[in-house]
């Protein structure tokens, strides 16, 4: 699998990271069908189905970082590019 693996500082403090990873999360639901829970501090996603299918990955937040890893499924590998891409516009608008 391809992998995405992005660490950002995150000035934001815990809380509204994790409230604002939420938020996303829900709009990748609503948007891609993927499915996410909190496990602690890491926000694990996986798509079982859609356009992302077989995508996986988790969103640690911490006081001083955020790092996003994703693992792509063969039929996305020749879109990495454009995932890593996309996953940094939205760190840039969760971090803002």
């Amino acid at each position: 699998m391809a992998q995405i693996d992005i660490r950002r500082a995150n000035s934001l403090g815990k809380a509204t990271a994790r409230e604002r990873t939420e938020a996303l999360a829900r709009r990748l639901e609503t948007k891609f069908g993927i499915r996410w829970q909190w496990k602690g501090d890491d926000l694990s996603f996986n798509a079982p189905q859609g356009p992302a299918k077989g995508t996986t990955g988790t969103i640690s937040v911490e006081d001083a970082n955020v790092r996003v890893q994703v693992a792509l499924p063969l039929l996305l590998r020749a879109f990495k590019g454009r995932v890593e891409d996309r996953v940094n516009e939205e760190l840039d608008k969760l971090l803002a």
